[in-house]
């Protein structure tokens, strides 16, 4: 039975914080799905050679192993491939329209200046009501004033007197750091990337039975095994042994 499916984001919006989060989970989890289906048909395709099975026959159950693996996994590969998309089509625009927000004003001089004046109005605000102007800044999406508040705030001696509160409201409140959100979209572009790794070595465990008996079909007609792959796969051709891939810890090491 193939892997039930989970929803792919759509759109190419900035999520909230909490989506992203909800996301990045869902593909961790999608990837760890794949990981256990395929580590499962390779040791089903190693336990084949300690067989004492003919060429052909050796050749035919490791396919059909194979191919039920990857039958599997399809939906849900094919769904982190999707979250991984809408990743990448948003990451584009990320940065610049995060830097954008956190301006006045387009024109440099005119932000430079409508800045000043926010600090200068800034400077009379009792330190506690500092964290009620931020709040009420972030809710009215005015980012670039969340962030003159939240400055403000930090360069007062007596914030640490109202250290447990700021903190909790920042956390709450605060717009996500561009290298926040960019870190998990890396993620998830680098999940579903992993996940067809994880195809590609089941794919190259079967390659050794193949090479080493170096067996022709029976009747000589087409490879149908072979041209099934790719139509299960859905994805390019199985790239060059030279092409190493790199280990799942190693990889999320980095």
């Amino acid at each position: 039975m193939p892997l039930p499916v989970t929803d792919a984001p759509q759109g190419s919006q900035v999520w909230p914080r909490c989506y992203q989060k909800c996301i990045e989970r869902r593909q961790l989890a999608d990837y760890a799905r794949v990981d256990y289906a395929i580590t499962k048909g390779e040791d089903e395709v190693a336990a084949l050679k300690e067989l004492c099975l003919g060429p052909n026959e050796l050749r035919r159950e490791a396919s059909v192993v194979r191919d039920r693996t990857v039958l599997a996994v399809r939906d849900v590969r094919n769904n982190m491939a999707k979250r991984a998309i809408t990743a990448k089509n948003m990451q584009g625009s990320l940065v610049e329209s995060l830097r954008q927000r956190s301006r006045f004003a387009v024109v440099d001089a005119v932000d430079a200046s409508l800045r000043a004046r926010c600090v200068a109005s800034l400077e009379c605000v009792p330190t506690l009501t500092l964290i009620c102007h931020f709040v009420d800044a972030i809710k009215a999406g005015d980012f670039a004033r969340a962030e003159s508040v939240r400055f403000e705030f930090l360069t007062r001696e007596d914030r640490h007197e109202y250290v447990v509160t700021s903190r909790a409201i920042f956390a709450r409140f605060a717009p996500c750091e561009p290298a926040d959100i960019l870190k998990r979209i890396a993620k998830i572009c680098r999940a579903a990337e992993m996940a067809d790794a994880r195809v590609i070595d089941l794919f190259r465990r079967c390659d050794p039975i193949f090479v080493f008996h170096r067996v022709e079909p029976a009747d000589r007609g087409p490879d149908r095994s072979r041209a099934f792959d790719t139509s299960l796969l859905g994805a390019r051709p199985i790239p060059p042994r030279e092409h190493a891939i790199v280990s799942v810890r190693s990889a999320f090491a980095a």
